[in-house]
Formats: structure tokens, sequence, C-alpha cells
């Protein structure tokens, strides 16, 4: 199926924000009780019962953004739906192709029912981490990455995504490997790497090196950059420090609700919401930094409530 968007994503030439979900499977492991093996949200799409759980979750983020007359980016529930995961899943290569085609068709059917002209819907195909991302992956190569991506890429933009994304990255190798497969299927991909609270990638990388590696190793092939599944109170900082080049490379901004380490939020039986409203007055400080930011929303921890009072600041 052919993109609906593609090449002319509306975000890009939008002069309001976009929003885009809070945690997805954060909300349906610790509200709505969904057990998720490896965190993973693709097999739900092998049931009916499953595609209502996403259908309550994905929604209210649709009704919010219709609300404030903006646009919004949906990822399809495909974090971990790679290769990479399939004997972890219990499932085959066949079964990977089969479920993230039935992904994007979850959100094309909800972009039939709820999108209009004053809220377009982008369907952003997204490439989760390889491994853990709180775990290192040195000794991965980019080619491995590739092979490891490949069969979860084809069957996103066959099955008709307008962008690829890259979520909870922790290094430049799965980056590069991601932004290589999209541009061979002249797809625009977005890249959002994960920080510690050091502000750093796991490895000790900057994001400014990061960003500067990646840029250079696929000639600027990344549409814009993002930050996903850390607190802005553990990345404000590194921004204010950041080149000006840089941070203008920086488009897409999903926090967690709370402060607490990876560690820390690994090891939790409960969910830790943190202060939806002191979140949102962090947005606006990040809005100030970043001039090119065009999509907003959330990661660990957030909800419906956190996006509504972002897009509140941030949108109007």
């Amino acid at each position: 199926m052919t993109a609906k968007y593609g090449a002319q994503l509306p975000q890009l030439g939008s002069t309001k924000l976009f929003l885009t979900e809070g945690g997805i499977e954060t909300t349906l492991v610790f509200k709505k009780g969904v057990d998720l093996p490896d965190f993973s949200a693709l097999i739900l799409l092998d049931t009916v019962g499953g595609k209502e759980s996403l259908r309550e979750c994905y929604a209210p983020y649709i009704e919010i953004a219709a609300r404030l007359k903006t646009g919004i980016v949906l990822e399809t529930p495909t974090w971990r739906g790679s290769s990479a995961w399939a004997e972890a899943l219990a499932i085959n290569d066949a079964d990977i192709s089969r479920l993230n085609r039935e992904a994007v068709k979850f959100l094309q059917e909800l972009r039939d029912k709820y999108e209009s002209p004053t809220t377009p819907v982008v369907i952003s195909g997204n490439l989760g981490p390889l491994c853990d991302a709180c775990k290192s992956s040195a000794g991965l190569s980019i080619d491995s990455a590739r092979a490891c991506y490949r069969t979860q890429v084809e069957a996103l933009c066959e099955a008709g995504v307008d962008m690829l994304s890259t979520l909870t990255l922790n290094n430049t190798t799965e980056a590069i490997a991601a932004a290589q497969l999209a541009k061979e299927k002249y797809m625009p991909i977005m890249v959002s790497f994960c920080v510690e609270t050091n502000g750093l990638l796991l490895e000790g990388k900057s994001l400014a090196g990061a960003v500067t590696q990646v840029d250079k190793a696929t000639g600027q092939d990344v549409v814009y950059y993002g930050i996903n599944c850390a607190h802005p109170f553990h990345f404000e900082r590194v921004l204010r420090e950041m080149d000006q080049t840089v941070r203008q490379r920086l488009g897409d901004i999903r926090a967690n609700a709370s402060v607490k380490s990876h560690d820390e939020l690994d090891n939790s039986d409960i969910l830790d919401r943190g202060d939806p409203e002191g979140l949102s007055i962090s947005y606006e400080l990040l809005k100030a930094l970043l001039p090119a930011l065009k999509v907003v929303g959330g990661c660990c921890g957030t909800d419906e409530e956190h996006a509504a009072r972002i897009g509140l600041k941030l949108i109007g």
C-alpha cells in the first residue's frame, strides 16, 4: 500500500506542534493489567481483545489532538517487533512480517475514523532497540543490525507507513543501520536516542556526538532526531550546552513521567506517573531551547493526562 503522506510529512511544515502518544506499553501493563511478554505489544495484534486494548490506548491521544486542532504522529505498536525479538516472543520471521503489517492496518483504521482537515494523522513505523535498551549493545555491527531490522522495515513500508522511527536507542550502530534501510526504501526516518540520568547515552557518548556521528555516516538522511525515555531533568542541561547547529536537528521529545533512573523503573512493581503539570512546565522550557521542535508526547509512565497538559501548554 502507498503511504498517504510519505515525503510530504505535514509536521515538517506545520506552524503548530504535532502531538504523539504517551507510554502505550506502561499504560497496558500498569493501568490495564495486560501481560506483555518482554514488554512487547506486538502480540496483542493477534487477538480481537488485544486490538481493543490498543484501541483504548491510542484513541484518547487522537481526540486530544483533535481538540487542539493539530496533527498527531501515531507510532505503530511494534517497538519490540524486529526479528531480534522473535525467539523471545515465540514467533518466527513470517509472524514478524505479518504482525508488523497488521500494526499498520490497525492504525490506518484509526486514521480513517478520526482524521480531519485540522487533525492529520501520520503513521510512523516504530523500530525499537535490538536488545534491552538499558543494556549495552557493544559488539553489534551495522550489518547485523540491518539484518535484524530488515524484515520489519520491509513489512512496515510495504503496508503503507508514512515514515519510520527508532525509539529508545542507546547507540549509534542501530541508528545508522535503520537509517540506511529507510533510505533504501525512500522512507523518511526519525531517530530518537535514550539518555541516562547523567544526560549521556548508556556507553558514555554524548547526545550531540551521537547525532553528529549518525549524520556523518548517513549524509544527514535522518529527517529529525528525538529524545525519549528520560525525564527532562536529565537532559535539559545537555541541551542548554549543546551547539545550536545540533539542537536544530532535534524535533521530537517523548519524556518519561518519572525522574527515576532506568534501573529503578525496571525494578519497580508500581507505575510512577510523576507530576503531570510539572512535566508540562518542563516541556515549555524544552520548547524554548529547541527551535526545530515538531512533535511532543510521552514515554514510560505518561498517559493522556500528561499529553493533554503538555498540549495545552505548548499548543493551546
